[in-house]
C-alpha cells in the first residue's frame, strides 16, 4: 500500500534511485543505455537536492511504501514534480516561466516516475490525482507536461488521465535528439 506525501531534500537519494531505475526500464528502447547511465549516474541525491535549491517553485510528491521494512527496503516507490509552466521551447536551461506559468494560470507536471515493480498498481494514478487536485486548488486553469514521443506506455497513462497532445514538439539534443511532445489538460474538469 502507498501513502502520498510531500517530498523534501531529505528524500533526495531515494528519489534519484527511483529515477534511475525507472529510466532504465521505461526508456531502454528509446534512449541509449550509456546516455541513461550518464544522466542518472548515482550521486546520492545531489542532483535532486540541487533541484530543491535552484527551482523553489517546484513541488514534489512522493508515493511511499507503507510496508517497507529491512535494511534494503526503500520507502519511496514513486514521485511527481510539478509547478508553474516553464518555457521549454524558447529558452535554455534553466527554463524561465511562461507568462501563463508566472500568472498562475498554467501548471506543468515536470516529472512522474514510479519504480517498475510498482507499475500498474495505481501508484502513478494516485500521484497524478494528487498533482491535479493540488494544482486545481492552487487556482491553475490548465496543466501541461512533456513526454517522449516514443514512450507509448506513458502516453497512454497521460491520455487516460485526461491529457491530449496539443501539437507542440521539442527535441532533446542532450539525450540523443529524442523528440518529446506536449500534452495539456484543463483543470476545470475537476470543479
Amino acid at each position: 500500500m502507498v501513502k502520498i506525501r510531500a517530498g523534501s531534500a531529505a528524500d533526495a537519494a531515494q528519489v534519484a534511485a527511483v529515477q534511475r531505475e525507472s529510466w532504465f526500464a521505461a526508456y531502454a528502447d528509446i534512449i541509449a543505455p550509456a546516455v541513461i547511465d550518464r544522466v542518472t549516474l548515482p550521486d546520492n541525491g545531489a542532483r535532486v537536492r540541487q533541484s530543491f535549491r535552484t527551482r523553489p517553485r517546484q513541488r514534489m510528491l512522493l508515493a511511499a511504501d507503507t510496508a517497507a521494512t529491512g535494511p534494503d527496503a526503500s520507502e519511496v516507490v514513486g514521485y511527481a514534480l510539478y509547478g508553474p509552466e516553464t518555457d521549454v521551447l524558447n529558452a535554455p536551461w534553466p527554463h524561465p516561466l511562461t507568462a501563463d506559468g508566472a500568472g498562475g494560470r498554467v501548471a506543468e507536471l515536470y516529472a512522474l516516475y514510479v519504480r517498475p515493480a510498482w507499475w500498474s498498481t495505481g501508484t502513478g494514478r494516485a500521484l497524478m490525482e494528487r498533482v491535479l487536485a493540488r494544482t486545481g486548488a492552487a487556482g491553475y486553469q490548465a496543466i501541461t507536461l512533456w513526454v517522449l514521443r516514443d514512450n507509448e506506455r506513458a502516453r497512454r497513462f497521460y491520455e487516460r488521465a485526461g491529457f491530449t497532445p496539443d501539437g507542440a514538439t521539442n527535441v532533446l539534443a542532450g539525450l540523443g535528439d529524442i523528440l518529446e511532445v506536449r500534452y495539456c489538460r484543463s483543470l476545470e474538469l475537476d470543479l
